[in-house]
């Protein structure tokens, strides 16, 4: 147990802390500052528009339409993100979904083997299948790559 905590003692002695606490708050200042200035862009941008806007069709229907275009950016965001985590959820059922079935057919498998060992017929009747699938396997695949077409 304490033989895999030299390396890691090793390597966290090779970091240097005081550099590395340095670098994070120079960047954490610097990324602040590009954020304020970000942000103040982005307000004086807005601002620009509802101008504009405001000299073309005046100032409360100017700033109204400022104020729908955020809303619907808001929403398109919003939706792009549920979108994206329902998507996330439903790879994540099926991965599980695949896992408990490889996990069942394990278990069957394992359970399944000491009767196995001890009938000679159904050793070699067991290593025959397995042998089969094994060969249908790597001509499945094998056919699959002559038949992908060439770029």
């Amino acid at each position: 147990m304490l033989t895999g905590l030299g390396p890691l003692l090793a390597s966290l002695a090779a970091i240097d802390i005081a550099a590395f606490m340095s670098r994070f708050r120079r960047n954490a200042v610097l990324y602040g500052f590009a954020l304020l200035f970000l942000l103040t862009a982005y307000a004086l941008a807005v601002a620009a528009l509802a101008v504009y806007l405001g000299g073309l069709w005046g100032l409360p229907t100017a700033l109204l339409v400022v104020a729908g275009g955020a809303l619907v950016l808001a929403l398109v965001m919003y939706a792009s993100v549920v979108t994206a985590n329902r998507a996330e959820a439903r790879r994540k059922r099926e991965v599980a979904a695949a896992n408990s079935s490889k996990a069942l057919m394990a278990t069957a498998a394992l359970s399944a083997l000491p009767l196995v060992i001890k009938s000679r017929p159904l050793l070699f009747v067991s290593v025959a299948a397995g042998l089969g699938f094994l060969l249908t396997r790597r001509a499945g695949s094998a056919r699959r790559r002559t038949d992908e077409p060439a770029e």
